[in-house]
C-alpha cells in the first residue's frame, strides 16, 4: 500500500514539471545540419513569411527528445525533420517550400531567424505550416 501511495505522488508531480517553454533557432542553424542519411536541406527551397495565395498549403509536426542535448539541438533535430519531409514533397512536385511559418503553441515564427519550438520536461515539438508553388 505504501509503495502505491509513493508511486501515486511521484506521477502526479510530472506534470508539475513539464512546463513548456518557447526555443527559436535560426534556419542556417538547421540546414548545416545533415540528417542521419547524410541529407542535407537546400536552402533556395525555402521561402519564409505569410501564407502565399494560391500555394498547396501543408503541415508537418515533428518531436525530438530532450535527452542527452539542449533544448536548441533537440529544437533543431524536429525542425529538420519537418523541413526534410516538405523538401521532398516539393521536390518530386517540382515546387518550392513558400510562405514557411513555425509554431510553438501560439507562438509564431515566420523569418528564416525566428523559427520556433516549444520545449517540455523531455519532449520538443514543432509545427511548420507552408505551401508548396
Amino acid at each position: 500500500m505504501n509503495k502505491l501511495l509513493v508511486l501515486l505522488c511521484v506521477c502526479s508531480a510530472v506534470p508539475a514539471l513539464a512546463a513548456d517553454h518557447v526555443i527559436t533557432v535560426t534556419f542556417d542553424s538547421i540546414a548545416a545540419i545533415p540528417t542521419k542519411s547524410g541529407e542535407m536541406l537546400d536552402k533556395s527551397m525555402f521561402r519564409f513569411g505569410p501564407a502565399v495565395p494560391g500555394a498547396i498549403e501543408d503541415t508537418s509536426a515533428a518531436s525530438s527528445n530532450g535527452l542527452g542535448k539542449s533544448k536548441e539541438e533537440a529544437c533543431r533535430w524536429a525542425l529538420l525533420s519537418s523541413f526534410i519531409k516538405m523538401q521532398a514533397k516539393a521536390k518530386q512536385a517540382g515546387k518550392k517550400v513558400v510562405g514557411v511559418r513555425t509554431y510553438a503553441g501560439a507562438t509564431e515564427g515566420a523569418t528564416k531567424d525566428n523559427l520556433v519550438c516549444l520545449a517540455g520536461a523531455m519532449v520538443v515539438r514543432s509545427t511548420v505550416k507552408a505551401g508548396y508553388k
